[in-house]
């Protein structure tokens, strides 16, 4: 249930940080922001839309607000999303009019030999990440209906209990026992 807990309050801290992560987290090793970091400045905020989105779904929970807590179906999610969003940051490749092309990772990894993993772990993470957004999306629309339903239905047997005025619940609450005499009403015509 930490875990969970950890998961929940992250949520909108992840919405905000991870796509300026994205933008601007190849600048932290030195890596120049040149061609690739224009491209970025239109789908970054496409990234930080879905992801509020997606978050949005899973906070529009009742059971997530009650608890404060995600589900494990979410944590799984969350951690795919979240992990594939700071490997973009990490494995970006960019370049500029004056230096060669280069990412983070090749920063630490050590030149230009590493440039060929960099941009295919870049592949795989905006996959990952795309992915794991959209499942974050389905599953708690899923998640979202599951509860409802079941609200639903849990609604409206209390209100056929209720209107049937059978049940020991409608007994108690009305003070009348099962030999109690009932009085009917009938208005005149």
């Amino acid at each position: 249930m930490t875990m969970r807990r950890v998961y929940y309050r992250l949520l909108w801290v992840a919405v905000f940080a991870l796509p300026l992560w994205v933008l601007l987290g190849r600048a932290f090793f030195g890596v120049p922001l040149g061609l690739q970091f224009v491209g970025q400045l239109l789908l970054v905020p496409l990234l930080f839309v879905g992801q509020a989105i997606a978050t949005g779904v899973v906070v529009g929970r009742r059971s997530v607000r009650r608890t404060k807590a995600v589900s494990w179906a979410d944590v799984g999610l969350l951690s795919l999303s979240w992990l594939g969003q700071l490997g973009l940051g990490f494995f970006i490749v960019d370049s500029s009019a004056e230096s060669p092309s280069s990412s983070a990772f090749t920063q630490v990894a050590g030149g230009v030999s590493a440039l060929d993993l960099s941009t295919a772990l870049f592949a795989l993470c905006a996959v990952v990440a795309i992915a794991a957004g959209v499942g974050l999306f389905a599953a708690g629309l899923w998640q979202f209906a599951k509860e409802a339903r079941a609200r639903m239905a849990t609604s409206l047997a209390d209100l056929e209990r209720a209107a049937s005025g059978t049940g020991a619940a409608a007994g108690r609450r009305s003070g009348l026992g099962d030999d109690d005499p009932v009085i009917t009403i009938t208005p005149r015509s």
